[in-house]
């Protein structure tokens, strides 16, 4: 490994299909996910390992991995960045006509991967693994039912274990999905709300025997926010600003509401009595739904320059049909060859 930890690798022809595997502190796992992989798949799969600044010697043993097999690929992070960067850095590297990924901690077994492959093949863009048996403590299986149900409830697509993570993805769906801080999660989600189709399958789960989990109670909170970020996000893609042109709307006119009840009330008595914190509620919701409302206007003047300066194609699915007699196609545009998904 060079001392800046570039990204190393042979020339060979591109596989059927790439396995992003994002490690971190996993030294006692990364030979065993390997030997399974190559059991599995033999050498017709592209093997992407992403340390995520381990501290251990994880790197050391990749590093001896790639020695004994210079198919393999490495990418090493300085220090850790999280998991959304570490499989962000993996697909834009992975050259299969299919992407996969796979934790490093021996939880979800590489054997199950082929299953998943099938699924897909039915005519799906991803498939993501189902854990239904998990072997994991209550506060991560009880934490992640609950999860599970308000992500399907809010995210309008019912899947058991959004955040598995064993899925395998169709190549042109990573395009269009959004990969930062946390958002690996949604992954699923995202996929759904663009139009792909989702689905899962079930595999076994197994108890950790090396390391120790990466999970806790922090995390869980934060990836509750992270789900009302990008559901924010998606639901008002193009057009954020209307959500607070409308808070904004309410709480002006709730606060104009308690005004004229406030006013009507002095008009009649002569005096307010004792209504001065309903008083200061109304005039404080005039004030905050009118900013919100500006800033909405502001937001929608912002989303209105950028559209009109970058038009984003939403994703389409073209088709041609075959060449005549003549070896000239009547049908109108490109295909994409097997009719999946894909953007212009």
């Amino acid at each position: 490994m060079t001392q800046n930890d570039s990204l190393q690798s042979v020339d060979r022809k591109a596989p059927e299909i790439s396995i992003v595997i994002p490690v971190l502190d996993e030294c006692d796992t990364v030979r065993q996910v390997y030997q399974g992989l190559r059991d599995t798949f033999g050498n017709d799969c592209e093997i992407i390992f992403v340390d995520d600044g381990s501290r251990d010697s994880t790197r050391e043993e990749l590093a001896i991995l790639l020695a004994e097999d210079p198919a393999l690929r490495l990418i090493a992070f300085h220090r850790n960045h999280g998991k959304s960067e570490a499989l962000g850095a993996g697909f834009r590297r992975a050259r299969g006509r299919l992407v996969a990924t796979l934790d490093g901690d021996l939880q979800d077994d590489p054997a199950e991967l082929p299953r998943l492959v099938e699924k897909l093949e039915q005519g799906y863009d991803l498939v993501v693994g189902w854990r239904r048996k998990r072997k994991d403590d209550l506060f991560k299986i009880y934490g992640s039912r609950i999860f599970n149900n308000l992500a399907g409830r809010l995210g309008g697509v019912r899947l058991h274990d959004i955040n598995c993570g064993m899925k395998v993805f169709r190549r042109g769906v990573l395009e269009d999905l959004l990969l930062t801080g946390g958002f690996h999660r949604f992954l699923p989600l995202q996929a759904h709300w663009k139009g792909y189709r989702v689905s899962e399958q079930e595999i076994e789960h197994k108890h950790r025997e090396h390391g120790y989990s990466k999970y806790t109670r922090t995390k869980g909170f934060r990836g509750l926010l992270d789900l009302f970020v990008i559901i924010f996000l998606m639901r008002f893609e193009g057009r954020p600003g209307r959500f607070f042109v409308g808070l904004g709307a309410v709480c002006a006119a709730a606060g104009f509401g308690v005004s004229t009840y406030i006013a009507t009330i002095r008009f009649i008595d002569g005096n307010i009595q004792s209504k001065y914190p309903l008083m200061a509620l109304g005039l404080g919701l005039l004030v905050f739904g009118f900013q919100i409302f500006t800033l909405g206007l502001f937001g929608e003047l912002l989303s209105y320059h950028f559209r009109s300066v970058r038009s984003v194609e939403p994703v389409v699915i073209e088709y041609s049909q075959p060449e005549d007699a003549a070896g000239e196609s009547p049908g109108v545009g490109e295909s994409t060859g097997t009719g999946e998904p894909g953007t212009t």
